[in-house]
Parts: structure tokens; sequence; C-alpha cells
């Protein structure tokens, strides 16, 4: 795969992913003001809609303007907080694309190519759509998406094993991928030997942590649904939606499912999350003000004192579990430290920070403002998220390393 090809690939698939979120969006929407449309809205509206959530999807914030909805006055406001169902769909196709183009004998090209596309279709799609209700930034929707998609491309296309249609099919591989793994790797042989020794444990405990928590959120909200399927059907009647209004509103509550799922994980640490200012739902107590008419909001975790200090524990048996079974990927901890008490300590504080910077991230990401006034804060605060997580996985990595981790005497002892 030469320069010119690997340009016109990502280019084009580039192109092929926006029109891919925008038409899953606009393609229901066309369908229901063709059928239960009365005149009054232009087409121009569906597209619209389905630019914007794009636009939102790729962390492009949106400015609404003051206005009236059903009778109701509103202040001008941002909405920021990300659809990460879009998100994930984008980044999943993103990041397909560079596995393939792992192949490539040049890689530059299509990083180029992919970024300058898809933020050039992105800010002629703001332009195209663009009204006085709703605007962004004068080059958000140029730079915002085009980091998006670039940053991806060219995570996916350096990582991992190379893509390989057919056994002796690849050429040379790339230099661009070959210099930056070097230079990754002569950064990891720098390291001082008490951080490349702790590293590679210390992001496997911590990842299984974050990872022990989504599982645990997804369950407890499938089970809410599955349980509460009554009440969500009771909000879907009284929102009087037709049956292609009641598609559109699936579609947005399947977009906004990953957020409520990390407001899950942040129920599940103690940190609890919020829908609108002065709110707040924990594992200890709930204080909620009225909510958005989303029947999905059925399945959110509510407080309980006795249910709190059990799923307090999950974190926590997580961290036990995965503190023993990276035994083997600690090995070389055992013949670096003297004491275990420096070995319990490097491991620990290395996995508690690991989990609470993913915790942070995800907070970030899937947190933010959905509306006017008490709505602008929306989601878990990050900085609770992450301290919670850092101790909740401190203190029992450091109790099972002082077995784990206990340096070696001898070799022998190894034996």
């Amino acid at each position: 795969m030469n320069r010119g090809l690997s340009f016109a690939i990502a280019s084009l698939q580039a192109l092929i992913i926006i029109a891919s979120v925008v038409g899953l969006i606009v393609a229901p929407l066309t369908l229901s003001w063709f059928i239960e449309g009365d005149g009054s809205v232009e087409w121009i509206v569906a597209l619209q809609v389905a630019g914007f959530a794009f636009l939102l999807a790729c962390g492009v914030p949106l400015q609404i303007a003051q206005g009236e909805l059903v009778g109701i006055a509103y202040d001008t406001f941002t909405l920021s907080a990300l659809p990460l169902g879009l998100t994930l769909l984008m980044a999943l196709m993103a990041i397909r694309i560079g596995y393939r183009l792992s192949a490539a004998s040049s890689l530059w090209p299509a990083w180029i190519g992919g970024s300058a596309s898809f933020g050039g279709i992105s800010y002629g799609l703001s332009l195209i759509i663009a009204t006085e209700s709703v605007s962004v930034g004068e080059w958000d929707a140029l730079f915002i998406p085009a980091l998006f998609f670039g940053g991806l491309l060219f995570i996916a296309s350096i990582s991992g094993t190379r893509f390989e249609l057919f056994e002796g099919a690849n050429g040379p591989e790339a230099k661009e991928r070959v210099w930056i793994r070097e230079q990754l790797r002569n950064l990891h042989g720098k390291l001082h030997w008490s951080l490349a020794t702790v590293l590679s444990p210390a992001i496997r405990i911590g990842t299984a942590v974050i990872a022990m928590l989504i599982l645990a959120s997804s369950l407890l909200i499938s089970l809410a649904l599955g349980f509460g399927w009554v009440e969500v059907l009771r909000l879907y009647q009284s929102l009087g939606l037709s049956l292609l209004g009641g598609v559109m509103l699936t579609i947005g509550q399947l977009a906004i499912l990953p957020n409520l799922i990390v407001f899950g994980a942040g129920w599940i640490s103690g940190a609890g999350f919020m829908i609108g200012s002065g709110s707040l739902v924990s594992p200890l107590a709930s204080q909620l003000g009225p909510l958005p008419a989303l029947p999905i909001f059925a399945a959110l975790p509510t407080g309980g004192f006795d249910r709190g200090i059990l799923f307090a524990l999950l974190p926590i048996a997580t961290a036990l579990i995965a503190t023993v079974i990276v035994r083997r990927r600690a090995d070389q901890m055992r013949w670096e430290y003297a004491t275990r008490w420096g070995a319990a300590l490097a491991l620990s504080f290395m996995s508690a920070l690991v989990a609470a910077i993913v915790a942070f991230a995800m907070a970030l990401l899937a947190s933010g403002s959905i509306g006017p006034g008490r709505f602008a804060v929306f989601g878990v605060d990050g900085r609770v998220f992450a301290a919670v997580v850092f101790l909740e996985v401190l203190i029992p990595v450091f109790l099972a390393s002082l077995v784990v981790v206990r340096p070696y005497n001898s070799a022998d002892e190894r034996k």
C-alpha cells in the first residue's frame, strides 16, 4: 500500500464514517417527517439534528440560544455531554481503519488524509446545518473532529500486531511505525528500575478494577431495566409518542446508555453521580430533583445504606483478586525490591494511580451539560470518583502485596 493509496483510503473511510453516523440518525427522522409530518417543519431540521448530534459526539460543544419550548422559556446554555454511544461507534470504526492501515508502507499520508478529510467534512457539515438557534465555535467543528479521528487513527496504526490480509502479503513495515515503537521501547528502557518493574502489574490491576466496575454497572442497569420494564413502558406511554417517535427516543437513549453505565460505576464505587446541580445519587443516599422525561432513567440506581456496603466491597475484592493473579507479572519486583514494605507500597500506589486516572478520564468523557439552569451539571464528579477509586485500590492491593510481591531471599527460594 503506497502513500497515495493510504491517503485515499483514510480520506474515503473518514467520509464513510461521517455518512454512516449522520445517516443512522437522519434516516428515521426523514421517515418520521415523511409519514407523520404535517408540512409545518422542513426536512432540513432532520439533517440539522443529525449533524449536531454527530458534532456533539466528536466533542464539539453546542451553544443553544435562548428560546421557548412547550411554553417554557429558557436562557442560553451549552450542551457539552457526549452521547458516548455514538462516540464509541465512531471510535471503533476509526480504530478498525487504523489497524488495517498498519499494513501500509507509509503511514503519515493516511494520518494527514484522514484527519484533514474528517475535519473538513465536519466543518462543511456545520456550515450546511448552521442555524440561529444552535451554534458552534468558529473553528471547533474543524479542529476537534480532526483531532478525534486523527488521534485514534494514529494510535491504532502504530500499536498492536500489523494487519496482514494473507500470509506474505505485506511489504516492508512503515518507517513511522518502526521509529515510534522503537522510541517507546527506548523510553521504557530508560525508566528507573523502581518504576519499570511495577508498571506492567500495576496497569493490569488498575484496569481490572475499572473493568469490573463497568461490568457490574452494566449488569446492574440491565437488571433494573428488566425488573422495571413496567415503569419504563408507563413513561413511554405518558410521553404520547407515535411509533416512529418512540423509535427515535429509543435511539437517543441508546446513545447515552454508555454514559449511564459510567454513572453506575461511580455509584458502585461510592462516589455517586449527579443529574442537575444540588442532586446526588450514591449508595448511601439519594437526592434528586425533577428529571428529564427519558424512560431509561427508570434504571438509575438509588440509595440504600445496606446495599451500599455490599457494592463498595466489589472494587476492593477485585483489587485483592487481581493482585494475586498478577503474581507472575510481578516476579521481577521480588528481585529488585529489598523489603516487602517497599514493594507493597510501590505496587499499591501505582495500581491505585492507574485506576484513578482511568476513572477520572471516564467521568470526564461521560459528564457535561445537558440543559439550562440546574442541568448544566450532569454526570460524575471526576475528582471525587478518582479519589474514591484510588483509596479502594490502594489499601487492598497494599495488604495483598505484602504476601504476593514479598522479595526473594535467595535464588533457591525462587525455584
